[in-house]
């Protein structure tokens, strides 16, 4: 495994600037994870450090080498794709057997090799079947077989899951974490599915527009959002947020007033934008503790476990986390509780944290 510093790194495609002088430190068997919409640069970012991309200005290093100029084979990565780019005439052991073959590596020891990876994917009933006759997710395992019988300093994913069906995600995501704890191999993982990037990291790198909005472990980032942008981003449903007035007790919002104890950083008269995230916004009738505001409640999503309250205070509409076992009614008013320890406020022209 290697460290992998990447610095300053710019791109340019033609005249558009791509990337803006981004700076990454992923340590030794770190799975770090990019993440934001498409468009951000995530994939080029992936791209560059596997040399597929040429580099327009700064530096990656793997381990204690300078890879600008080096071809992809000699980095020591190896990459998984999204759509698997697997040999469609080979069978799954020729498919992962491949990169070895090059080599000239001993034919035993290939075989051993292979053996040995298939074992760990739970893919040696599939060693003499080729790609057409597997499942997307068969398909998967053999593309990730594939990179480890290189054994690589570093793994790159560039958004591996995508294709898969909303259940087959979550059982790969589990089955990539569980891997990377077994091999510790350093990882770069590209998405644009935050719920992927939350489960899988060790760090995250959230990006829009070429440049990092905030990296972090995924309790920071998500617990800490720095900017408008990572508190909109990161969770599902996204923070609620509303625009707002400071007062000296509280805040104002259109014709609704909460009182509490404001941070020093909150000055008066000042606008602001307020956010809360669904989970601390409570039924009174399931959690008393936090400021009672009274909303009607216009819909309802069902998740299982739990429920998400939609309801509107005046003008202003608000998500809330509710017991699924709750029976709301809708168009009839509920109180609701606001956690204001755990409320946000971000500055409304640059959307930075203010506190």
């Amino acid at each position: 495994m290697s460290k992998i510093d990447i610095k300053n790194l710019v791109k340019y495609f033609g005249p558009q600037k791509i990337l803006h002088g981004i700076d990454i430190s992923i340590s030794k068997g770190e799975f770090c994870v990019l993440v934001g919409p498409s468009g951000c640069g995530k994939s080029t970012t992936l791209r560059m450090v596997a040399g597929l991309e040429t580099i327009s200005g700064g530096e990656i290093v793997i381990g204690d080498r300078v890879v600008n100029g080096l071809k992809p084979r000699e980095r020591g990565i190896a990459m998984v794709f999204q759509n698997y780019a697997l040999y469609p005439a080979k069978t799954v052991f020729n498919n992962m057997a491949f990169s070895l073959q090059l080599s000239r590596i001993n034919k035993n020891i290939i075989d051993k090799k292979v053996r040995e990876v298939a074992k760990i994917l739970d893919i040696t009933d599939l060693l003499d079947r080729k790609p057409a006759t597997l499942s997307g997710g068969q398909r998967q395992r053999v593309a990730m077989g594939r990179a480890i019988v290189r054994d690589p300093e570093v793994f790159l994913f560039d958004e591996p899951l995508s294709n898969l069906d909303a259940q087959l995600r979550g059982q790969m995501r589990a089955e990539i974490k569980l891997l990377h704890q077994r091999l510790k191999n350093t990882v770069i993982y590209v998405t644009h599915d935050q719920v992927e990037a939350m489960t899988l990291a060790d760090k995250i790198v959230i990006m829009k527009d070429g440049k990092i909005e905030q990296q972090g472990t995924p309790d920071d980032v998500f617990h800490n959002p720095q900017t408008l942008f990572v508190a909109s981003f990161m969770g599902s449903p996204p923070m609620n947020l509303i625009n707002a007035k400071t007062l000296k007790n509280g805040i104002k919002i259109k014709n609704l007033e909460i009182n509490f104890k404001k941070s020093s950083n909150l000055k008066i008269d000042k606008n602001v934008i307020f956010g809360i995230r669904a989970d601390d916004i409570r039924l009174s009738d399931e959690d008393n503790s936090g400021i009672p505001v009274k909303g009607f409640v216009n819909l309802v999503e069902q998740l299982g476990t739990e429920n998400l309250a939609h309801f509107n205070v005046g003008e202003n509409n608000f998500i809330a986390k509710t017991n699924a076992r709750a029976k709301l009614n809708l168009n009839k008013e509920y109180s609701f509780n606001f956690n204001m320890k755990h409320a946000y406020f971000f500055e409304p022209e640059t959307g930075i944290r203010i506190s």
